[in-house]
């Protein structure tokens, strides 16, 4: 089943790759604007709601276990 599934990634992965190529005349073009001073900044904007959608399913998975640390009573006395 693993390897079914890693053929199918790879092979829709190959499948849509030509369809993100920039042709001849549009490539220059295309480089020089990823490859800007504000490529950094650019890149932490589109992988910002990743980061969001991370933080918060960490935060439902675990919302018991945190609940559970900041209400319990102190054991120490």
């Amino acid at each position: 089943m693993k390897n079914l599934f890693v053929g199918l990634l790879t092979w829709s992965l190959w499948l849509v790759s030509p369809a993100a190529w920039a042709c001849r005349v549009c490539r220059p073009r295309v480089q020089a604007t990823i490859h800007t001073p504000e490529y950094t900044g650019n890149l932490l904007l589109l992988l910002l709601p990743i980061g969001v959608l991370l933080v918060g399913g960490v935060g439902l998975y675990f919302a018991a276990d945190i609940k559970r640390y900041f209400l319990s009573p102190p054991t120490h006395g």
